[in-house]
Parts: C-alpha cells; sequence; structure tokens
C-alpha cells in the first residue's frame, strides 16, 4: 500500500512538472518576422514591444535583411520549410510563393478577426490575391506621377503641367525644354517599367500578363511602349546608354531634367539638401493618353503567412495587428512609406506639404493598376527586358522587339 501511494505521489508530481513545463513552453512562444526595410527597424521595434505587452507569452523575432539578399535568403528558407512565421512579400514574386504552397491562407482569418480589407486599396488587394483566394494584406503601395522642374519650364517660357494635360502636351514641352541645350533634356524616356511605360500601356488598354497568356501581340500594348520610344527618337531624353550609367531621378535632381516619371518613393531624394530642384519641383497626374484615360501602376509590399508556422495564430495576431489601424495611424506620418490604411495614407504626405502629394493617393484609389506577375513563366520580366530595351536603344523597332518576346515565350 505505501509503495502504491509513493508511485501515485510519484505521478503526481511528475504530471505536475510536466504541466508546469508544457505552460512555460506555452507561454514562450516566438513568432520569427522577416522583412527588407531597414528604415523601418526602429519602427517594427516599437511594435514588437507594444505587441509583446499586450501578449504576455509571445516574443517577436525581427529578421531584418538587406533587399539583396532578401529573396535568395527566403527562397531557401522555404525550400527548407524554415520559412520566417510572417514575412514581407511584394508584387513580383506573391504568385510564385501562392502557387508553390508557402503562403497560407488567410480568408477564413481575416473574416474571423477586426481586419476589412476595404480598409486597403481594391488594386493591392488583387495584388495579392491568388486564384480567388487572399494571401497577402497589403502593408503600404507606391503610385507614380509626373515630377517636373518649375525652373526649366520658366526658362523655356511654358506653362506648368495641369490635369488636364495629355501626351502630346508631354511632348511638347519635352521638346521646348530640349531647346535650351547645356545638357538640359526634356524628360527620361528611356527603359523603365514600373516608372514608365507600365502606366502608359494600362492606360492605352493594353496588358501583360494573364495566367500563362501575355499581351504583347495586343495593338493598345505596343502603342504604350511606341510612346517612349518615339520620345527617343525625338532626342528629348538622354540615351538609354547614358541613362543606365546616370539613372534619370539622380539627372533631375541635379537640374538636367524638366520632367520624369517618377514613384512616391523617390520624394525624399528630390526634397533633400543634395537635391538642386528641391525648391523648385513639384509633381502631378500622369498624362491623359489617346485613350481618354490616364493609369498608375500600383506595387507594395503585404505581410503573408507562412504555411509551416508552428504558432499560426499567433503568428496571424501579429500579422493582424501590422494590418490594423492603430500600426497605421503610427506608421502614416513617418514618411517612411505610404500606408496601404487609406483612412491614414495621406498623412505621409504631411512630411512634403511643398508638394502635391495627394495625387499619390489619388492614384491608388482612382486609377491603379495591379503590378503585372507571373506564376507560370517567371522569367518572362527578363525576356521582356532583353528584346525591349533594343527597342529604346533603337537598335530594332517596337513591333519587332515585341514579335521577339511572344517568340521567346512560345505564344
Amino acid at each position: 500500500m505505501k509503495k502504491l501511494v509513493k508511485m501515485l505521489t510519484m505521478i503526481l508530481v511528475l504530471s505536475l512538472v510536466i504541466g508546469v513545463a508544457g505552460t512555460a513552453c506555452a507561454e514562450n512562444i516566438e513568432i520569427h518576422y522577416a522583412y527588407w526595410q531597414s528604415t523601418l527597424d526602429d519602427f517594427y521595434a516599437q511594435c514588437k514591444a507594444d505587441f509583446e505587452a499586450a501578449h504576455p507569452g509571445v516574443t517577436i523575432v525581427l529578421e531584418p535583411t538587406a533587399w539583396g539578399e532578401y529573396w535568395t535568403k527566403l527562397e531557401a528558407a522555404a525550400n527548407g520549410e524554415s520559412i520566417a512565421d510572417v514575412f514581407h512579400m511584394n508584387g513580383v514574386n506573391i504568385k510564385k510563393y501562392a502557387s508553390g504552397g508557402i503562403l497560407a491562407p488567410l480568408d477564413e482569418r481575416i473574416a474571423n478577426s477586426d481586419i476589412s480589407l476595404d480598409n486597403y486599396p481594391k488594386a493591392m488587394n488583387e495584388m495579392y490575391n491568388f486564384d480567388g483566394v487572399q494571401y497577402g494584406i497589403p502593408m503600404d503601395y507606391d503610385t507614380i506621377g509626373l515630377w517636373y522642374n518649375k525652373a526649366l519650364f520658366d526658362q523655356a517660357g511654358i506653362a506648368y503641367p495641369t490635369p488636364e494635360w495629355t501626351w502630346e502636351d508631354l511632348t511638347a514641352a519635352a521638346k521646348a525644354i530640349n531647346a535650351l541645350g547645356d545638357d538640359i533634356y526634356g524628360i527620361a524616356a528611356g527603359y523603365s517599367d514600373q516608372q514608365g511605360f507600365y502606366n502608359t500601356v494600362f492606360a492605352e488598354g493594353g496588358w501583360f500578363v494573364d495566367g500563362d497568356k501575355f499581351g504583347f501581340n495586343d495593338p493598345k500594348t505596343r502603342a504604350g511602349i511606341q510612346c517612349w520610344v518615339d520620345l527617343m527618337k525625338e532626342n528629348v531624353s538622354p540615351s538609354e546608354a547614358s541613362l543606365e550609367e546616370t539613372e534619370g531621378y539622380l539627372r533631375f535632381m541635379a537640374g538636367k531634367l524638366g520632367m520624369i516619371f517618377s514613384g512616391d518613393w523617390l520624394v525624399a531624394y528630390y526634397a533633400s539638401d543634395d537635391s538642386t530642384v528641391k525648391d523648385v519641383c513639384d509633381v502631378v497626374e500622369l498624362p491623359l493618353m489617346s485613350s481618354g484615360n490616364r493609369a498608375s501602376v500600383i506595387h507594395g509590399k503585404a505581410n503573408c503567412l507562412s504555411v509551416f508556422s508552428a504558432h499560426p495564430d499567433e503568428a496571424y495576431a501579429w500579422l493582424a495587428y501590422l494590418a490594423g489601424a492603430e500600426v497605421n495611424e503610427k506608421l502614416a506620418p513617418t514618411g517612411i512609406v505610404i500606408t496601404s490604411y487609406m483612412e491614414y495614407s495621406d498623412k505621409f504626405f504631411d512630411a512634403y506639404p511643398q508638394y502635391n502629394m495627394k495625387i499619390f493617393s489619388d492614384a491608388a484609389a482612382n486609377y491603379s493598376y495591379v503590378y503585372p506577375s507571373s506564376a507560370y513563366v517567371l522569367e518572362w520580366g527578363d525576356i521582356m527586358w532583353e528584346e525591349l530595351v533594343r527597342a529604346f536603344n533603337l537598335e530594332i523597332t517596337v513591333d519587332e522587339a515585341c514579335d521577339n518576346i511572344m517568340a521567346r515565350l512560345g505564344q
């Protein structure tokens, strides 16, 4: 009997020890968060502290990686099923990771949480939706505007761009500014997808990719590319080779360009003390094309949840926290990114009251198009660049370049 009591006592003690140990394990959960933007380090450190204070037993492990190494590291981790619980994703790679079974579907979790996709731009939601399933919640976005140098417009004796401007108006202004000479050019018209022909192709009604089909045979797609090559032919832009040596935004900062298509993220450069145009530049909506429409490609980051996460509930809680009103209200006025949480998007612009920055949020809300990508032919972007850059170099025509692209894509 004594032996039985002793044995039962030992079992009870052991069970209590195991129970305590189990509780300790349950209360010490690590959620790993991988991201690439170093300018967010301090902000994420504060988010981590606030989240951990509200979620005892959960530790957020921040894993910043430089942009140049991020995707190599992420792919290796995904292949080894050791990818972070939550991580940054972009529009270029979302379909690859979604179709590859790396991302956890979020629809049910979103439906059962305080997150509403109505708070984010429709185009951003679409970017992170694959085959009808939502795999990411938008974090920030960027759109494109027409930046211009008021001093050069004044020297050329021409009016500043307006929202009513057409592509013909842009071309005429580029020619007038180009005539100033002294290494001054009207516009940077070299090869640029996100900050160039993506916008004009969409405005003309063209397209790039739909599943495993590509749109380079569409006359509207070709027209949206041709307008840029025509500017190169008019010699109102530095040559393609010259722009590869010194990028357009640097020339604009140096006061050598009348106009440039640029994303909102470059405002930090244009407004910096290193910029000679910080007090004489501004931004306006992109011009209307022959279709009568304008378009801006929209791109931006989202946070995604790993299908391999050992703690998906806690991981989603962190993801949802980053996507919520509290965090985005604090993020918006930092001037680091334009938050995708539309209620606070315009607060980003408070840091730059001297510029007409609201055009970027207007673009997101009213005429934005999803950054094109494909899960089926991942190398299509490289093929596009290899052929179209020859057209921008005036080595072949736009039609020849587009024919070559379609042939190489087997279509």
